[in-house]
């Protein structure tokens, strides 16, 4: 299933990602498709080091 990042003008900060079915109903309560460019999503190569730092902090306690 597809999904869409929506944004409501009094949260701007705040996006939402909801199924594509689900639009129309968010869209009746104010909400807008996000048509702001994607920011990029982390390298593999990042994510992996992100998970090892994590597994490092719980062994830690």
């Amino acid at each position: 299933m597809s999904r869409v990042i929506m944004l409501h003008p009094d949260l701007p900060e705040q996006p939402i990602e909801v199924d594509e079915r689900a639009v129309a109903h968010y869209q009746s309560s104010g909400w807008e498709i996000d048509t702001r460019p994607p920011l990029t999503q982390p390298t593999p190569k990042t994510a992996a080091r992100r998970r090892r730092q994590q597994q490092q902090q719980g062994d830690e306690s």
